[in-house]
Parts: structure tokens; sequence; C-alpha cells
């Protein structure tokens, strides 16, 4: 069998020997036209069927919001010398540090560098409040150092080292020098162990009321009860109880002139034998 060649199409002819080549180039030049159009026509119809899955796949970068790191310190305490610069206090403080603009990381780094700072600080103005306080009464120095936080230097106390920005708000407590407690640990037993014994006799004196008043008759009980509160005021178990403490220091006694001299101005004069 003889094979017969396939019939090559109309745009698919190489010119014979003698045509002319221009025809050729021309068709061929109108055939990739026709094909790059259709291929621009497809290109243009898949875009625009694939833009919506491209925008789900899209990296948007949603704003950040500021997250506020905080972190607590208690540092040892410090020793501010009291009223005559013999015994101290010991003020401890506990430091909130808060931070909106510093990376997790490094945000105790940044509290280590700046917790120094607060510390002196504080000591300057723990100083100015302990001159004229006296070493036994620590609330007083607490009063003084609370209002100069709050009016002199208030918080939070600021501060900056770049573009980071710390804040800073101080807690403080004022305990006793360890040397004044013991001073006062005596006095302090004494006081507590008086005012137990006046409350017990008190409460003695009062149940022995009670018992009187059961055993008299409902008449003479009334009028004795009336009597009673009108007496005693308010009872120990009442809302409101007047109890005076006693006084933590008395005064010293007023100085006498010796025998035959004259008494100073305000002192009494020495009966007459």
């Amino acid at each position: 069998m003889t094979a017969v060649p396939e019939d090559p199409g109309p745009g698919d002819r190489r010119p014979a020997p003698g045509a002319p080549v221009d025809g050729w180039r021309r068709r061929w030049s109108v055939r990739t036209r026709a094909l790059g159009e259709a291929a621009r026509v497809r290109t243009r119809r898949f875009w625009d069927g694939a833009q919506p899955t491209l925008r789900q796949l899209w990296w948007t970068e949603e704003p950040v919001t500021p997250v506020t790191t905080v972190d607590r310190r208690v540092p040892e305490p410090l020793a501010v010398p009291a009223q005559g610069q013999v015994y101290v206090f010991l003020v401890r403080a506990t430091y909130t540090w808060s931070s909106e603009t510093a990376r997790p990381e490094l945000f105790g780094w940044y509290v280590d560098y700046f917790q120094q700072q607060a510390a002196q600080r504080l000591h300057r103005l723990a100083v100015r409040c302990a001159v004229e306080v006296p070493p036994h009464r620590p609330r007083d120095l607490h009063a003084a150092l609370t209002a100069a936080l709050a009016e002199d230097d208030p918080s939070p106390w600021t501060y900056e080292r770049g573009e980071v920005t710390f804040a800073c708000e101080p807690d403080v407590t004022v305990h006793l020098d360890e040397r004044v407690r013991k001073l006062l640990q005596p006095y302090w037993e004494q006081r507590i162990a008086l005012e137990c014994e006046r409350d017990l006799a008190r409460r003695r004196a009062e149940y022995a009321e009670e018992r009187d008043r059961r055993d008299r008759p409902p008449e003479q009980a009334r009028t004795a009860g009336e009597a009673g509160r009108t007496r005693r005021g308010s009872r120990p178990d009442g809302p409101v109880e007047s109890f005076t403490p006693l006084e933590p220091l008395l005064p010293p006694p007023a100085p006498r002139s010796a025998p035959g001299q004259r008494p100073r101005p305000g002192e009494p004069e020495p009966p007459q034998v």
C-alpha cells in the first residue's frame, strides 16, 4: 500500500515553488493575531473568575491592639533615719510597673533598668518626711509619706527610653526598727494586761448587776434597770461602746522648788504649817 499524505490546512501550506512570499506571511500574521486575542480573552475570563478567591488569600495586617503588661516588684526595704539620726524606719514598697509599648520579651529588662531609679526617688522622699518624726511613731511617717506621694510627687511615675514608656505606682508601708521594737515590747505588754484587767472587771460588775436584777421583784428590777442604764450609758454589747484607751506616754511631773525657795511662776505654793 502506498501512504497518501494528509492535505494540510490552508494556513499551514508552505508556499509552492515560484509562489509569492508576501501572501504566506500575511496569512501567518492574521492567524497569530487571532490566537493572541483568543488567549487574552481566556486570560481575562480566568482572572475575573479568580479574583474572589485571591482576595480571600491576600495577607491583610489588622491594626495592632495595644496590650498592657503589668509586673509587681517587692525589693529590699529602705532604711530611713528617724528623728535624732539614731534609729531608723524600714520603708517597704511594692512597685507596680505597666507599659503598653514594651514588648513582652523585653519587659523584665526594662523594669530592672528603671527599678533603681524608682527606689532612689522614693528614698529621697522618705528621708525628707522622716526628719522630724520620732522613731516610735511609724504611723506618722506613713501618713506624711502617703501625703507626699499624693501631692508633692504624685504617681504614676513615668520613665522613658527611646519609644518605650513605663508607668510606676509605689505602695508603701512603714515598720519599726528592731531595736525600737524591743524597747517598746515591755510597755505594750503591760498596757495590754491593764486593758484586759479593766475590761474583765467591768464585765464582772455588769454580770453581778444583771444577776441582782433577776433576783429582785419585777417592779424593783425595772426601776433599778432604768437607773443603771441612765448611770452607765451604753451597754458593752451595744452598737457603740464608750471606751477610753490608756494614754501611751504620760507627761513627766513638773519640777518643784526646794524648801525655803520662792515657788516658780505657775507652781502652787506649799501649804502653810
